[in-house]
């Protein structure tokens, strides 16, 4: 009789015990998860710190484009000064025209 009385009071105090165990595990696993995991609140923070550093690429590449937009419309047949076209073309190719006069200097050595 003694011997399941103690079982009885072993099973009524370890029961709970075991139970409110498993419930803190699981809990902390759910709170470590949400904080750490994949989805959590430091992937939310990396994730935020990521499209900061996309939008100002956008930004850039925006404006680069705008850019490039102005000068080919620059050079819409309407609006374009041959001259100008061919000084900057000779310059960017480093090419001179056949009825150029070039001077030659001492060359300047840049280390």
């Amino acid at each position: 009789m003694v011997g399941l009385l103690m079982k009885t009071r072993a099973r009524a105090i370890l029961f709970p015990i075991v139970f409110y165990l498993v419930l803190g595990v699981a809990s902390g696993y759910l709170v470590w998860g949400a904080s750490k995991g994949d989805r959590g609140l430091t992937a939310k923070a990396r994730y935020d710190a990521d499209a900061a550093q996309m939008q100002t690429e956008l930004t850039q590449l925006q404006s680069e484009r705008e850019s490039w937009r102005r000068r080919v419309d620059a050079m819409r047949s309407e609006s374009v000064d041959r001259d100008l076209l061919d000084q900057e073309a000779r310059a960017v190719l480093d090419r001179v025209g056949k009825d150029d006069v070039v001077i030659f200097t001492a060359a300047v050595k840049t280390h």
